[in-house]
């Protein structure tokens, strides 16, 4: 395989003939974060080029470490400026070039995120004035690759008065350049099928044909980002902010229309796998104020944000017969045609507000709070876009179908909008106090609460039925019954179980934690954490999840130059009792006029499954950190640590648990070379369990060893995994040059065990294969 490279050419001008500036807002910067490129992914890099051996540290020269024993970094050097008209300081830096493309040029990582291209290239260049005197500046940096993958950005304003950033950005995501769908109207929300192919009924070796000659194409999403944040003194205690972001994104992504059966039973299916269109506008903005005196600080903020999508639906066509033949009956009508709902227009509104007070015993009390709501509110599309008659005809009592004209309208939905609309409130309250200098403790409470207040009932005024159809049809036209749909006054679809309305998930969540740190002497640390989560969801298995979590840590500087850390926890977690069925009351079982079946309601789990998140457990985890300074330019550091967590429940997740470390080294000798090493090893198990259900023993009994789910179709997994990893890097500023040569090295070897207790734990269709199940 031939392999990517990109070269580039070009020429650096300094203003000042120097090393140009560090970047001045790598701290407190305020709207977008990321800035970058292919040629330069942090944004500021080739401005960070570090101080001479005189200064090693932020905070006074000499300290070469942190009280850990970590390598400070060296700091960037300030740049040599020239002096401008009313004393203004100027230095910057301008480099241009030519990009150079070859070898495989389509590989996936090599143009993922940067859609490299022969051209004109400004790698860098950045301008900085200063008038010192009176404190205003003004910095602009950028970077130029392609039309789509680049980034400017402007800083101004006057030191401790107010300040003004802007910036605009560019980034391509390049999923393939080799896709071939051979649908027309790539890229747009209409996909139909080329000459040669019929909607809901073409031969296989035509798909596959069309498929071969169709136009090799490329997937991708662009996006450009924009924004601008202005924040100023109000006066000596207030201080205000203001700031709108843009981004807009464009192109094309994979996509996977669902066909009903397209699996087990080719003939009645198939799996689309073509491209949606992708047109979103998303609009962020904020305000808000601080305010700080010797003893109270405030704030509040709001916060926005406003999805915008420009396509609401993809309509496709499908080349798979789609509607089942039965014997001696014709069918009811080929169901050829789709439609899938795109990502609706959405609002996001937050206000949060920040309040802390020092108190007594050198302590702080603070508190804050935040309401949000989501809302979305676009128009409801019809269940089906079909026309004629769908599902199937099985003649006189066993009418299975459909007028397309009572479903594929507006008119069939019980409302013709979203009106969906979940509300959150955050409370935090927060104590410290310090009563002596070697003991400090804390208490803090948090409350946190989503209120789901979408309610919507699938009900067609004009049919009086429950439900909707699903799939677009396909679903009832390859199984006789399989509408979606529940009509109490239909013999037919009486006793159907079918979902009516939505599940409105939400929960709150209360912690409330206490934690004291003693200082034993003047190089060792004692804590301890005490913490208490009560979890309510909603809608759910359980209405009360308790859990109880104690932490110990250590940290001690006793042994010699060396600094150890140990930390330890246990958590145990237990609830209410466990509803294993809770979902009854949104499906039509739970609405007037529903027939039981003769032998009730199939069990559709078995009552023994304990969901993770919501069963019981027991949690132990610990971390041992060893740094240790060796020389004045070598730092060696290794780290133990074990995660176990046992779930006491039959069937569900029952064991996970990982136990690894890793040695790393770091080197610094000077401020021109750093290098670091690392090796580590981890072990990792994940056990599942389940039953499966007798498929020909329907049965309303949820038991194990019932009809429904007998002792014979249990089964057990064990997922055992070993990865090594190691990897070096070493980096060395040779002035105009800066290689940079890393290293990677991961090996992870799996073991997955199956074991069942007879055949009867595999589907029917599998159950031919099950010579070549179960092992390791």
């Amino acid at each position: 395989m031939r392999r990517a490279a990109v070269a580039l050419l070009g020429i650096a001008l300094d203003a000042a003939c120097l090393p140009a500036a560090a970047d001045s807002s790598d701290t407190a910067r305020v709207g977008d974060l990321q800035y970058g490129n292919g040629l330069d992914p942090r944004g500021w890099t080739p401005m960070l080029d570090p101080s001479g051996p005189d200064e090693m540290s932020w905070l006074h020269p000499g300290m070469l470490r942190t009280p850990s024993g970590v390598l400070y970094a060296y700091p960037p050097e300030l740049p040599a400026e020239r002096l401008l008209a009313k004393d203004w300081l100027v230095s910057g830096r301008l480099e241009l070039g030519y990009l150079f493309d070859g070898g495989d040029e389509h590989a996936q990582l090599f143009t993922q995120y940067t859609d490299w291209d022969d051209s004109f290239a400004l790698p860098l260049f950045e301008l900085d004035l200063h008038q010192p005197d009176l404190g205003h500046y003004v910095e602009l940096r950028g970077s130029f690759v392609t039309d789509d993958n680049q980034f400017y950005r402007l800083r101004a304003g006057r030191y401790g008065r107010y300040k003004l950033s802007a910036f605009y950005r560019d980034i391509p995501h390049i999923v393939t350049t080799r896709a071939y769908p051979f649908w027309n109207g790539f890229g747009s929300e209409n996909l139909t099928l080329p000459g040669g192919l019929i909607v809901g009924g073409s031969d296989p070796a035509a798909i596959a044909a069309a498929a071969a000659d169709a136009q090799r194409r490329t997937v991708r999403v662009d996006r450009s980002r924009s924004g601008v944040t202005l924040e100023g003194n109000l006066t000596e205690r207030w201080i205000g902010y203001a700031s709108l972001t843009n981004e807009e994104r464009n192109g094309t992504r994979l996509w996977g229309g669902p066909m009903f059966f397209n699996t087990y039973f080719p003939d009645n299916g198939g799996i689309l796998e073509t491209v949606r269109p992708i047109d979103f506008s998303t609009w962020d903005t904020s305000a808000g104020v601080r305010f700080a005196n010797e003893a109270w600080r405030f704030s509040a903020q709001y916060t926005g944000s406003f999805f915008r999508n420009h396509k609401d639906r993809l309509n496709f066509q499908s080349p798979f017969q789609l509607s089942t033949v039965v014997p001696g009956v014709d069918p009811a009508g080929q169901i050829g045609k789709g439609q899938f709902s795109l990502e609706p227009d959405n609002d996001y509104h937050n206000v949060h507000v920040d309040l802390s007070r020092n108190t007594f015993w050198d302590g702080e009390l603070s508190a804050s709070g935040a309401w949000a709501t989501m809302r979305q509110n676009d128009d409801l599309a019809a269940p089906v876009t079909c026309t004629g008659r769908g599902g199937i005809d099985l003649g006189p009592g066993a009418d299975y179908s459909y007028a397309c004209a009572d479903w594929n309208t507006p008119a069939s939905l019980s409302r013709l909008s979203a009106q969906a609309r979940i509300d959150t409130l955050l409370l935090n309250a927060k104590a410290i106090f310090r009563p002596l200098p070697t003991f400090s403790w804390h208490v803090s409470g948090r409350y946190y609460r989503e209120n789901n207040r979408t309610d919507y009932v699938a009900f067609n005024p004009l049919t009086h039925q429950y439900g909707y159809i699903s799939e677009n049809g396909s679903q009832g036209s390859v199984v006789p019954g399989e509408v979606g749909i529940f009509d109490p006054n239909n013999p037919l679809y009486a006793s159907y179980f079918v979902r009516v309305r939505n599940t409105p998930y939400e929960y709150q969540d209360t912690i409330v934690e206490l934690e004291g740190d003693w200082q034993l002497s003047m190089k060792s640390t004692l804590s301890a954490t005490y913490s208490y989560d009560l979890y309510q969801p909603e809608h759910r298995e359980r209405d009360r999840v308790d859990e109880h979590r104690i932490k110990l840590g250590w940290v001690s500087r006793d042994l010699g130059d060396a600094t150890l850390r140990l930390s330890y926890e246990f958590a145990t977690r237990g609830g209410d009792e466990y509803n294993y069925a809770p979902y009854t009351r949104y499906f039509s079982a739970a609405l007037p006029g529903f027939v039981t079946p003769p032998g009730g309601l199939l069990a559709y789990t078995v009552e023994s499954m304990r969901k993770y998140d919501l069963s019981d457990r027991i949690e132990h985890k610990f971390r041992a950190i060893v740094i240790y300074p060796w020389r004045e330019a070598t730092t060696v550091s290794g780290t133990i640590y074990g995660n176990y967590d046992d779930y006491n429940g039959q069937f569900g997740r029952q064991d996970q648990k990982a136990t690894g470390f890793v040695l790393q080294t770091d080197f610094q000798p000077a401020p021109e070379t750093t290098a670091n090493a690392y090796f580590g090893l981890e072990y990792a198990l994940l056990e599942l369990s389940n039953v499966a259900d007798n498929e020909a023993a329907a049965s309303s009994n949820p038991a194990f060893g019932g009809p429904t789910y007998p002792f014979a179709n249990a089964w057990n997994t064990r997922d055992k995994q070993r990865s090594y990893y190691a990897g070096a890097t070493v980096t060395h500023d040779f002035g105009r040059w800066r290689p940079d040569a890393g290293y990677g090295f991961t090996l992870t070897q799996g073991r997955t065990r199956y074991d069942m207790a007879t055949i009867g734990a595999l589907p029917s269709l599998a159950q031919p294969f099950a010579g070549t199940i179960g092992g390791a």
